[in-house]
C-alpha cells in the first residue's frame, strides 16, 4: 500500500492578540502555529511516509515575514534529508492578486523532494508509482480541473487530486469559509481519483468516501473551537482499498463559555455570575470568549474592570463580550447614541458595501479586536 500525509491550513506566520511567549519574544499564536507543524514534521521524519501533500495555506498571507519563511525552510530541509517527499499547492491565503508581485513558495524549489505547486495552472507531481494532480489556486480553476481529469483519464498507478477549495455537491452540507476569494468547486467533477486531497475548510471531515478535508492544524477563529485538529494517514493500493486515520496535534485549548444572561438578574447576580463564568474554567494559557447577554447599561458601567483583568491575565486571551440590553422605545428607535461602540461596528460592518478584495470578515473580526484591546488600556 501506497502511504501518504495529508495536511492543510498549517496558516505559518499567523499572529493574533497581545500575549508573547517568554521564550520567543514572538507573538504566542505565531509560535503555536510553528509549535503544530513541527509537530507534524516530527512525526512524519519518524514514521516516513512515501509523499507528503499539503492542500493549501502553508502560510497566512502572501508576504510572510523572514522568521515564517525561515521557519519553514528549516522544517522543509529536514523532511527533504530524511528522504521524504513533499507536494504543496498555494492555497487563497498565500496567493497573491497581481502575478508580479511574485510567490514565496519559488524559494524551495531548489530543495531536493520538495515540490511547491503555485503557477496558477494544474501540474502533475510523479513520485514513483504514485501521480499526485495538483491545482494551486488559479484563476480558471474549472479549465485546470479539466486539465487534470484529461491528465487522469490516461494515467496509471495511485492518482490523487491535491486542491485548496470549497465544495458544494456532496450532500446538503456545502463546505465554505465565507472568505472573498474563496473557489468553490462541484465534488461531481472530480471523479475516477484514488484519493481527493483537500484543503481550505478547516475542519477535518469526510466529503466522500475518498474524499478528505485534513482541517486546519491549528484554531484561528471561535467558530472552531471544539473541532480536533491534525492531519491525515492515508493508505491507498490502487484497486479502492483505503485506510484513512486521523492524526490529532497538540494545540492551544480555546474555550467558548457558556453565555451569562443578565435577563431577571440584578446588578450583584450579574457580577457574581461573571467571575464565577471566569474562575470555573481555569483561563491559564487559553483562549477564552464569555458572552455576556443583556446587560443593563448602568450595569456595565459599574463592573470593576480591574478585578475582571486580574481575574482573566493568566490567559493567552480573554475575550469578554457584551451585548446591552435596550428597552423597547430604543429598540424601535434605534437610536445609536445608546448603543455600545462594539454593537454600533457589528451594526455598521452588517450594512456597509466594500470592495471585493477585502475580507469582510477578517476585517470585522480585526475591528473588534482593536476595540477589545483599547477598551481593556482605557480601563487601566
Amino acid at each position: 500500500m501506497t502511504r501518504i500525509f495529508h495536511i492543510a491550513d498549517t496558516h505559518i506566520g499567523y499572529s493574533a492578540y497581545r500575549r508573547m511567549d517568554e521564550a520567543t519574544g514572538l507573538n504566542q499564536r505565531e509560535v503555536d502555529t510553528y509549535a503544530a507543524f513541527k509537530q507534524f514534521v516530527d512525526f512524519a521524519v519518524v514514521e516516513k511516509p512515501e509523499v507528503i501533500v499539503h492542500a493549501g495555506d502553508l502560510f497566512d498571507s502572501v508576504r510572510p515575514t523572514n522568521r515564517a519563511i525561515s521557519f519553514v525552510l528549516g522544517q522543509l530541509i529536514r523532511l527533504s534529508e530524511a528522504g521524504i517527499p513533499f507536494v504543496v499547492i498555494s492555497g487563497n491565503h498565500e496567493t497573491p492578486r497581481l502575478k508580479e508581485t511574485g510567490s514565496v513558495f519559488s524559494l524551495f524549489e531548489h530543495i531536493p523532494g520538495i515540490h511547491v505547486v503555485y503557477g496558477n495552472k494544474y501540474e502533475l507531481v510523479e513520485i514513483g508509482d504514485l501521480k499526485v494532480h495538483a491545482i494551486p489556486h488559479c484563476d480558471d480553476i474549472e479549465g485546470e480541473k479539466q486539465k487534470m481529469r484529461l491528465n487522469r483519464d490516461s494515467t496509471g498507478g495511485v492518482n490523487i487530486a491535491l486542491l485548496h477549495a470549497g465544495v458544494y455537491g456532496a450532500g446538503k452540507q456545502m463546505f465554505l469559509m465565507d472568505e472573498f476569494n474563496e473557489q468553490l468547486i462541484t465534488i461531481h467533477d472530480l471523479t475516477n481519483f484514488d484519493y481527493l486531497a483537500l484543503g481550505h475548510y478547516h475542519k477535518y471531515i469526510r466529503v466522500r468516501d475518498n474524499a478528505y478535508y485534513a482541517g486546519s492544524t491549528e484554531r484561528f477563529s471561535f467558530n472552531e473551537v471544539n473541532e480536533t485538529k491534525g492531519f491525515l494517514e492515508v493508505r491507498l493500493d490502487g484497486d479502492g482499498e483505503k485506510e484513512i486515520v486521523f492524526h490529532e496535534l497538540r494545540t492551544r485549548e480555546m474555550v467558548d463559555l457558556e453565555p451569562v444572561v443578565c435577563t431577571n438578574l440584578d446588578a450583584q447576580e450579574i457580577k457574581r455570575a461573571i467571575t464565577d463564568r471566569i474562575q470555573e474554567c481555569n483561563p491559564e494559557d487559553k483562549v477564552v470568549r464569555l458572552k455576556v447577554l443583556d446587560i443593563p447599561m448602568q450595569v456595565y458601567h459599574s463592573l470593576d474592570f480591574d478585578e475582571l483583568k486580574r481575574l482573566t491575565r493568566s490567559a493567552v486571551h480573554f475575550e469578554i463580550k457584551y451585548e446591552f440590553k435596550r428597552d423597547n422605545e430604543l429598540r424601535a428607535a434605534e437610536q445609536p447614541s445608546f448603543r455600545s461602540l462594539h454593537t454600533e461596528y457589528e451594526h455598521f460592518m452588517e450594512k456597509y458595501t466594500i470592495g471585493a478584495h477585502i475580507d469582510k470578515k477578517r476585517l470585522k473580526e480585526l475591528g473588534l479586536q482593536y476595540m477589545q484591546a483599547w477598551e481593556s488600556e482605557s480601563e487601566e
